[in-house]
């Protein structure tokens, strides 16, 4: 993933740096500007940028208006908006030109994994899509197409809590009855497949990042770490520890 710091504050831009190796490891390739035009000139230079943290309010050109002038010129870039407390006016005109997310100074941990990793796993499928198509043009009837917008929505809110209600109020059903269709159609208890797309991305975060196991438990969705690592050794037959060790 290609990740565009945007940032003039030197020590910040720094610190924003250090948080995102921490996270993903080896998984991202970063470059750094110092005000909005800084980057602007970036992005017309250089291929491939998926995603742009950058402050709001900055001389030369503030991030409102990289913004507006990157959706125009290159849609399928994704923008997370750094702003103060103060600045919620700011941070509001950006969420309305459709920013993915927005993080406030200053930038906690935990809240920066669950960003960069929802919106790494979303260009991943996005870039698998492109790559293979539609396996199936036209020929989902409407249960199939039901059962993928919940695994959708399941994978999109595993740093939440999860329930049947919760799903089931998205897809305009029963609770009963989008239990019962998920079990028909998947052969797997719905409750099930959420606690394995939990682990796999805890598994995946353990290995892949330097994050701490509460935090990762958190990011999964588990308030109760103590919880989370007697799950996981039931799961796996190993504890967190041992697993990222492994």
């Amino acid at each position: 993933m290609k990740i565009l710091l945007v940032e003039d504050e030197v020590k910040i831009r720094q610190g924003l740096r250090s948080l995102v190796e921490s996270i993903l490891p080896g998984q991202a390739e970063l470059a750094e500007a110092a005000n909005g035009r800084e980057a602007w000139e970036r992005l017309k230079t250089q291929d491939g940028v998926d995603l742009v943290i950058t402050d709001i309010r900055m001389n030369e050109m503030d991030g409102i208006e990289l913004l507006k002038r990157a959706q125009q010129a290159y849609p399928d870039i994704v923008f997370v908006i750094v702003s103060g407390y103060d600045e919620f006016v700011y941070a509001r005109e950006a969420l309305r030109h459709g920013v993915a997310d927005y993080l406030l100074k200053p930038i906690d941990r935990v809240e920066m994994a669950r960003v960069l990793t929802r919106i790494r796993d979303k260009l991943a499928a996005r870039k698998g899509e492109r790559a293979e198509g539609d396996p199936n043009p036209g020929g989902e009837d409407n249960e199939r197409l039901i059962i993928r917008k919940v695994k959708e929505l399941v994978n999109d809110s595993l740093d939440r809590d999860i329930s049947l209600q919760f799903l089931a109020e998205r897809v305009y059903l029963h609770p009963k009855y989008l239990s019962d269709m998920f079990k028909r159609e998947t052969g797997q208890n719905l409750s099930d497949y959420v606690t394995e797309r939990r682990m796999n991305r805890a598994r995946k975060l353990l290995k892949e990042t330097a994050l701490k196991i509460p935090d990762i438990a958190e990011l999964c969705g588990f308030a109760n770490h103590k919880y989370f690592r007697a799950l996981f050794k039931q799961q796996t037959g190993a504890t967190p520890t041992e697993y990222r060790e492994d």
